[in-house]
């Protein structure tokens, strides 16, 4: 049996200010349905009394971990998620309920238990005939500036670490620096870190499954590099690991499900395309060479899919050609398999694992244009489909995949050679972009976006066609 329900859905913005602080909480609100997690691994909800929805919503903003509220209006009990139903959970139909979604949250350095809270509704009304339920709503933008880091460095890596903060390390500003640096989302600034024994650009960053982060390759004062290093965040400290088989530059490395670190392609010494891949193990602390891609190749992306395997796309490859083929590497059999080609040849794009399984492969430079094509991958079927283009044609530019399964996609360079400030979202659900409301303080290009506990997402440095920044934003 069918039934109708009526939804009304609304917009909550609660703002809590006091003399230094600015905290801002948007929620997507629908009327009459409590949500559930169903799933093992939910987190376990926070349940309080309070005596009105206000005093709830403001409970849920003062928890920089709350996803999801639900206020029964009937025992006046305020529950509070982790989750976002998105991800996990299902809306039931209960009289007297009202669930909110957190669809944007703002934090500031600091937070206030003095500070007032005030909130803002808007609402509008439309109905539905459906047993599943889901609202989509637009937000406006913000993006806030935060401490610099102490170095201005392009080209170099950003990796969450389990405790929430954010290491940065390397890259490039008129030479190469091996200096590290700390972000701390609890305080909004950044601390210097322990520096590598050896400056690099363009090497990886991998957070292993024991949290420890392995830097490998890239280019250095004495050229492309196969050494290592081994940061534990613990002690704060660097450690040096076996040097590679072969030195990489411009190369990229995967974190597979047991714990191994593949790392696939790059140039090597004598500048030459490599098509050799080798494995690491963090028990033995070995690099072992494995089954040759069958196209050498440099400036490639590389996507653990849900099964496991790695799927390899563009690139460049021998003479500067640009590449639109694509590989597959199984590591249970070690064996690549040639897979369809890219509509167009790319290298410098981004490669997003969406929550569907595909791969949306967006954006990159053929040599002479800057695309704003996108594709979307379907493992299941080895095969391309077209999506929505991008509205800026963009190359060198930063994408974080969200929770809620969008795709956000920041700065770069556009065919005019022009950096940039804006970003644009990606909506999987419906195959369209949308300009995000507001750009960036800064242009910049060859920065990172780094997706914070908390949904925000990190940007660091980059060049800005003049510099190196050490400038940092939060979106």
């Amino acid at each position: 049996m069918k039934h109708t329900i009526l939804l009304f859905l609304f917009i909550t913005i609660i703002l809590q200010v006091d003399s230094q602080n600015s905290n801002v909480l948007l929620l997507s609100k629908i009327g009459d349905v409590r949500y559930q997690c169903n799933q093992s691994n939910c987190s376990t909800s926070t349940v309080v009394s309070k005596p009105n929805l206000r005093a709830c919503q403001t409970s849920c903003l003062m928890d920089t971990s709350c996803r999801t509220l639900t206020f029964d209006q009937i025992n006046s009990q305020c529950e509070l998620f982790a989750d976002d139903p998105n991800q996990y959970g299902s809306l039931i139909a209960q009289t007297g309920v009202m669930t909110f979604i957190a669809v944007n949250r703002q934090l500031s350095a600091s937070m206030s238990t003095n500070a007032m809270a005030s909130i803002k509704t808007t609402s509008s009304s439309s109905s539905t005939s459906t047993s599943s339920m889901s609202t989509t709503t637009t937000t406006a933008i913000i993006w806030k500036q935060i401490s610099k880091m102490y170095t201005g460095r392009d080209t170099h890596t950003a990796s969450v670490l389990s405790d929430g903060k954010v290491l940065v390390v390397g890259g490039s500003n008129a030479g190469y620096t091996g200096t590290a640096e700390i972000y701390h989302p609890s305080t909004g600034n950044w601390t210097k870190s322990a520096n590598l024994s050896v400056a690099r650009w363009y090497h990886t960053a991998s957070t292993l499954l024991n949290g420890s982060v392995l830097v490998v390759g890239g280019g250095g004062n004495t050229g492309y590099l196969n050494s290592g290093q081994l940061y534990n965040p613990l002690a704060g400290t660097w450690a040096t690991v076996a040097n590679m088989n072969v030195a990489r530059f411009g190369h990229t490395a995967s974190v597979l499900s047991n714990g191994l670190v593949l790392v696939v392609g790059g140039q090597s010494s004598s500048g030459s395309y490599v098509n050799s891949i080798e494995l690491y193990n963090p028990l033995t602390n070995t690099w072992t060479l494995k089954a040759n891609m069958n196209v050498a190749r440099s400036y490639h992306t590389a996507s653990v899919l849900s099964n496991g395997a790695v799927l390899v796309t563009g690139g460049q490859t021998t003479g500067g050609i640009y590449l639109s083929s694509v590989e597959l590497y199984n590591s249970s059999t070690n064996t690549w398999t040639g897979q369809a080609n890219m509509n167009v040849a790319r290298s410098y794009h981004t490669a997003s694992v969406l929550s569907n399984g595909k791969v949306l492969v967006a954006g990159g430079y053929n040599g002479s244009v800057v695309f704003n094509s996108a594709q979307l991958y379907d493992p299941l079927t080895n095969a391309w489909s077209s999506t929505a283009n991008m509205n800026t044609a963009r190359y060198k530019y930063a994408a974080s995949v969200l929770s809620d399964g969008s795709v956000v996609v920041i700065g770069g360079i556009d065919n005019s050679n022009s950096f940039l400030a804006s970003g644009e979202k990606y909506n999987p659900s419906t195959n369209t972009w949308v300009v995000l409301s507001a750009s960036m303080n800064a242009v910049r290009c060859s920065h990172t976006s780094s997706l914070l506990s908390n949904g925000q997402i990190l940007v660091a440095g980059g060049y800005n066609g003049t510099v190196s920044t050490n400038t940092a934003e939060l979106y």
